[in-house]
Parts: structure tokens; sequence; C-alpha cells
């Protein structure tokens, strides 16, 4: 319908907009910390009332959740929590490789100073970290995006996101299981900061080799500490 001359175009109330953003960061951190279990089912009912709202945005909350693969979306009032499994990991490692392997060598056509820089600043951010996972996450996410990023498209970044989250669910619920000696987070530190002399270095073959050999890594301690949960 035409909207009649001199009234406003509508628009989605702000306070709607950020209930709505409070409830999924709130079911987004109760997921990955593990406070609602893998492979378990949540009631929207009862997320209502937790969180004394009403369904609306528990929903919109929840479709957001599904668009991440953190939950599926099930008939009636309920949704459903992905569980963890070696084939998801695997999944989730494989289309890591392929797409950072990529992004990587046609990044190194292009890198400046200044992605160098970013990378390094991440990387000393990523050494201070205690074994805080979200702030972990988001170091190592900062450390690959300032390498690869001027390579990436949207729809590398899109599914990147996707990817990297999924990662972060393992690494969150998982982190316990990790080897907990000094020498073992000195040696991933050590990996980034390789990754990094490698690129200053212009050594494309070198580091994309070594990017993969990273990721190998990164899941092959995944899959031990989930097979040590099961």
């Amino acid at each position: 319908m035409a909207r009649r001359p001199g009234t406003a175009t509508p628009v989605r109330p702000i306070a709607h907009q950020s209930l709505v953003d409070r409830v999924t960061d709130e079911l987004h951190r109760a997921i990955l910390n593990g406070d609602i279990q893998p492979g378990s089912a949540v009631s929207i009912v009862e997320l209502c009332e937790q969180f004394d709202v009403s369904h609306i945005p528990v929903r919109e909350a929840l479709r957001r959740l599904e668009s991440e693969g953190l939950v599926s979306l099930r008939p009636g009032r309920s949704a459903l929590v992905a569980s963890l499994s070696p084939e998801d990991l695997a999944d989730i490692y494989r289309l890591r490789k392929l797409i950072e392997g990529d992004l990587v060598l046609r990044a190194m056509a292009t890198m400046t100073d200044e992605r160098l820089a970013l990378a390094q600043d991440a990387l000393d951010e990523y050494a201070e970290i205690e074994r805080e996972p979200a702030a972990l996450a988001a170091a190592h996410h900062a450390f690959h995006a300032a390498l690869i990023d001027d390579a990436a498209g949207a729809a590398d970044r899109r599914v990147l996101e996707l990817l990297w989250h999924a990662a972060d669910r393992y690494l969150h619920l998982l982190i316990t299981g990790l080897d907990r000696g000094a020498e073992t987070t000195e040696g991933r530190i050590d990996e980034h900061r390789h990754l990094l002399d490698l690129a200053i270095a212009g050594k494309t073959e070198e580091l994309h080799a070594a990017w993969i050999a990273h990721l190998e890594g990164s899941e092959n301690a995944l899959a031990a500490a989930l097979g040590s949960r099961d």
C-alpha cells in the first residue's frame, strides 16, 4: 500500500530490537559455556519465563542461533541445541582449510605493513590471555583476519564467521580437556609467531603450508579433547 505524503516510514522499534539482541546474547553465552548442554531441548515457554519476555524475541533469538548452526527449531514450542561430534568438527576444519588456505595465498599478493602490524597487535593480545575462551577466540580471530581479510569478499567473511563461531563452541566446551601445560600454551603462541614471521618474510608457499598445519593441529587437539569428554 502506498505511503501517504507526509507520513513517516515505519521502522522497527529500537526497544524491541535491543531486547532481541539481549536474549540472543544470553542464549549464545549459555550454549557456549555449556549452561545449556549440547543435544538438550530448550522450551520456548520456559525461556520466556526465564527472561520475562514474550515469545517474539525468544523465537527471533533462536532463529539467529539456528543460522549459526547452534540450535534447530522444532515443531511446536522448543528448539534442540546442536550436539558435538567428530564428524561436525572434521567438517568445520575441512572447510576452514579450504577457504583460509585459498585466502592466505591471495592475501600475500597484496600484503601491507598495516596488515602485518594489526596481526602483531592481535598476537600480543593473544599471548597475554590466560585460558579465557571468549577472549582467546576474539584475539585469535583478529590475528587470522588481519592477515587474510584484504583477500576476503563479503561471502568469504560470512562463511568464515560461521565456521569460526562453530569452532569456538568446541573450544569453549572442551577447554578443560585441552592440555593445561605452559609449554603447550607457549607452543600455540609460537605457531602464530611463525605464521607472522613467514608473512613478514613474504614466504607465501611456506606460510600456506604452515597455516594448514596450524589448523590441523587445532583440529587434532579438539578431537582428542572431544574423545576424552565422550
